[in-house]
């Protein structure tokens, strides 16, 4: 295996293990209810420069949090990738984006129930992290980085990728879905999960 292989994978699985590790210690800060001033601050700030247009594009942007979304389309690439022999990559791609759907339900169950912002008005439902920053960022790390790898798309693809995952995790902040914290873990879940799909694609990946 090439040496540059071995780095880069290097590189994205020590990413993967640091995300982890803050998801954890993150989700040990929520557990124990040590965010929640901060939490509060950073919705009261929310609310008071949410403006109705902000909503409506918070609103509009949300769907590319769901798995109905995502996955749809991460299919796609893995179609066009498979079609041209590069089955490692698709694999990576749709793997990315059906397992961080899953991920997200999984942790919904296995980390401590926290009741959402009053904004959701579905107390019952998990808020810690946002289902939306997770899935969305898993699929476009593992996403991009094979597209750019197998020369499909150029590094720009890293622009819209990139704001469409922030876009996802803020606007449950403005449309006072989540707390500050559920989204900052849902990306480092998300870091971690696309990261370590891009890595293992990057071991798998002939020179």
């Amino acid at each position: 295996m090439p040496k540059k292989n071995v780095a880069a994978a290097a590189t994205l699985i020590g990413t993967a293990v640091a995300a982890a590790l803050g998801f954890g210690l993150l989700a040990g800060r929520v557990a124990e209810r040590e965010t929640c001033d901060g939490d509060k601050r950073a919705r009261r700030k929310a609310k008071k420069r949410a403006k109705r247009k902000m909503q409506k594009a918070a609103a509009a942007v949300g769907p590319l949090g769901k798995w109905y979304t995502h996955a749809p389309l991460s299919l796609l690439a893995a179609g066009a990738l498979e079609r041209q022999g590069k089955t490692g990559g698709a694999l990576t791609v749709a793997g990315a984006s059906l397992g961080a759907a899953a991920l997200s339900r999984i942790l919904d169950r296995a980390v401590k129930h926290r009741a959402p912002p009053p904004g959701r008005k579905e107390p019952w439902e998990q808020s810690f992290p946002s289902g939306h920053a997770l899935e969305t960022t898993a699929a476009a790390i593992a996403g991009g980085y094979v597209l750019v790898r197998e020369g499909v798309a150029g590094p720009w693809l890293a622009v819209p990728l990139a704001l469409a995952s922030a876009a996802s995790g803020l606007s449950r902040l403005v449309l006072d879905r989540h707390w500050a914290s559920d989204s900052l873990g849902g990306y480092l879940a998300g870091i971690a999960l696309g990261s370590a799909s891009a890595g293992v694609y990057e071991l798998t990946r002939p020179g």
